[in-house]
C-alpha cells in the first residue's frame, strides 16, 4: 500500500527584511491547488463552503539562537466561508498545518519542526473589493530538540503507552489575498497568496525566536463534489535486510493497518480522516528485533526511534516482541506533534499463552490473535488523543469505552469509534487528500 502527499512545489520571494503585500509575492510558481468546496452537509449547512489546500516548499526564515536559517514547509491550510445576507461571507481560518525538517540552534539541530492552531477557528477579515485578507491566530509549536532537552511530560495513566511533549505556543498574523470580489460556487477554485509571521509567545526551551513563511497557491484542484478529506500518512519501518527476508518484522502490519484504516474511516459521517501507508523501510540491525522493557531501558527504544525520520509521516517500528513483555506491548512517542512516532510489536497478534503473569490488563485476558486495534489505538494517540480521563497539556481525552480506552497486552482495544474522537483529533502532518468517507461514528455526540 503506497500514500503520496498530494500538493507541488512552489517559490516565493526570499525577501525577509520587511512585511510584503500580496502584491510583493511572486507570481508564476509551481503551486498547489486551493479549492471552493461545497460541505454536503444537512440543510442547515448546505450554504457553507470550504476553501482548502495543500502547499510544499513554502520558504520560509526562522530566526534562532543562531540569527536568521533558512527553510521551508509543507502543510495545509483551510478556510470556512459562510454566507451572509445582502451578499458577502464571513471567513474563518479552520486550520493550518506546517511542517518543516529543521533548523540549527546553539543546541543541536532543532528536528521537525510542527506547527497547528491552537483552537479549531479563527475569524478572518476579507475584503471584497480588494481581495485582502487578515487574521491573528495562535498556534502550537513542537520541535524534535524540545524532547531531547525537556523529556517527556510525566504519565499518569494505568498504562504507560503515550509520551506527551512539552509544546511552545506562537502569535501568528496572515496576511495574503483572494480574488477580488470572490463569488462562492461549487466546484470552483481559486488562488492564494500569503505571508505568514510568528512570534514566540510562550516558550519551553525558546530556541526558534520568530519566523516568516510565504504561500502560494494557485493550481487547480477539483474534489468532483466530494467532501475534503484529511489524510494522515504512516510509514511503516520494519527490522530486515528488506521485502525478500523470510525473517523480517512486519508480519502483524498488514492487520494492524487495515484495521485502522477501518477504525478512523468510521468518523466519515463527521470528519473524512483516512490513514495511507508508504512502503515500508527496512532496517538491518538484528539488535533491535527484541527490545527491552522500556521501564528498565528506555535508551533501546529511543535509539530505535532516532534511526529513521520522515518529516511528512508518523514512523511505526515494528519489532518482534518486548522483552519483558511492556504494558500494551508498543507506545506512542511525542503524541499530537509531527515529530511523532510509534513502536509496536508482532506480538501483537501472538501473545503468549497462556498471558504473560503479572502484566497490566492480563488477568483474565485472552492469548494469541488480541490486539487487532492496537495500532489504531497508538495512531489516535498521534492524532493527539489521551486515555479517558488522562487530559494532559491541553490534548483532548479520548471518548470512555472508545478505541482510546486503555487495554492492556491481553485485551484488545474496544472495536469502538466516537465522534467526539473524530472531531478533536489534531496533527500538524494532517493534509488534504481525495477519498470517500461514508461510514459513522458508533459513539455520536
Amino acid at each position: 500500500m503506497c500514500g503520496t502527499a498530494l500538493g507541488a512545489d512552489l517559490s516565493a520571494d526570499k525577501s525577509a527584511s520587511r512585511i510584503l503585500t500580496p502584491a510583493d509575492i511572486t507570481a508564476g510558481s509551481k503551486l498547489s491547488p486551493i479549492g471552493v468546496i461545497s460541505e454536503a452537509k444537512p440543510a442547515e449547512t448546505e450554504n457553507v463552503y470550504y476553501l482548502v489546500g495543500n502547499f510544499e516548499d513554502a520558504k520560509a526564515v526562522v530566526n534562532t539562537d543562531m540569527g536568521e536559517q533558512q527553510t521551508s514547509f509543507r502543510g495545509s491550510i483551510a478556510f470556512r466561508a459562510i454566507p451572509e445576507k445582502g451578499g458577502g461571507f464571513k471567513l474563518i481560518l479552520e486550520d493550518l498545518n506546517m511542517v518543516s525538517s529543521g533548523v540549527p540552534t546553539k543546541k543541536g539541530d532543532s528536528g521537525v519542526i510542527g506547527l497547528t492552531l491552537a483552537n479549531p477557528e479563527y475569524e478572518t477579515a476579507y475584503d471584497q473589493k480588494t481581495g485582502n485578507l487578515n487574521t491573528e491566530f495562535q498556534s502550537t509549536l513542537h520541535y524534535s530538540l524540545i524532547d531531547k532537552i525537556k523529556g517527556y511530560i510525566p504519565d499518569k495513566s494505568k498504562e504507560g503507552d503515550v509520551f506527551y511533549s512539552y509544546t511552545e505556543t506562537m502569535a501568528g498574523k496572515l496576511a495574503g489575498s483572494l480574488p477580488e470580489a470572490l463569488q462562492l460556487k461549487e466546484k470552483t477554485f481559486v488562488p492564494l497568496k500569503a505571508e505568514i509571521r510568528l512570534e514566540l509567545d510562550d516558550p519551553v526551551i525558546g530556541l526558534l525566536e520568530d519566523m516568516v513563511i510565504y504561500i502560494s497557491i494557485e493550481q487547480l484542484w477539483e474534489y468532483l463534489g466530494l467532501e475534503p478529506a484529511e489524510i494522515f500518512l504512516v510509514q511503516p519501518v520494519f527490522i530486515g535486510t528488506g521485502d525478500a527476508d523470510p525473517s523480517a518484522t512486519g508480519s502483524a502490519f498488514d492487520t494492524l493497518i487495515d484495521r485502522s484504516l477501518e477504525m478512523w474511516g468510521r468518523c466519515g459521517t463527521v470528519r473524512c480522516i483516512a490513514i495511507r501507508s508508504n512502503f515500508p523501510i527496512y532496517l538491518d540491525k538484528d539488535s533491535y528485533r527484541v527490545l527491552d522493557n522500556y521501564d528498565s531501558n528506555p535508551t533501546e527504544a529511543i535509539a530505535l526511534l532516532n534511526e529513521v525520520d520522515v518529516p511528512d509521516a508518523v514512523e511505526v517500528f515494528v519489532v518482534e516482541r518486548w522483552d519483558p513483555a511492556w504494558d500494551g506491548g508498543g507506545a506512542t512517542w511525542s503524541s499530537g506533534t509531527a515529530s511523532t512516532k510509534i513502536i509496536t510489536c508482532d506480538q501483537q497478534l501472538d501473545v503468549p499463552c497462556p498471558p504473560p503473569a503479572g502484566l497490566w490488563g492480563c488477568a483474565g485476558g485472552s492469548c494469541g490473535d488480541v490486539n487487532y486495534y492496537h495500532l489504531a489505538h497508538e495512531l489516535g494517540h498521534s492524532l493527539a488523543l489521551t486515555h479517558p480521563g488522562d487530559p494532559r497539556a491541553g490534548r483532548p481525552e479520548g471518548t470512555a469505552g472508545s478505541i482510546m480506552e486503555p487495554s492492556g497486552f491481553c485485551r484488545d482495544n474496544p472495536n469502538v469509534q466516537s465522534a467526539h474522537n473524530c472531531r478533536t483529533a489534531s496533527n500538524p502532518l494532517l493534509y488534504w487528500g481525495r477519498t470517500v468517507c461514508t461510514e459513522s461514528p458508533d459513539i455520536m455526540d
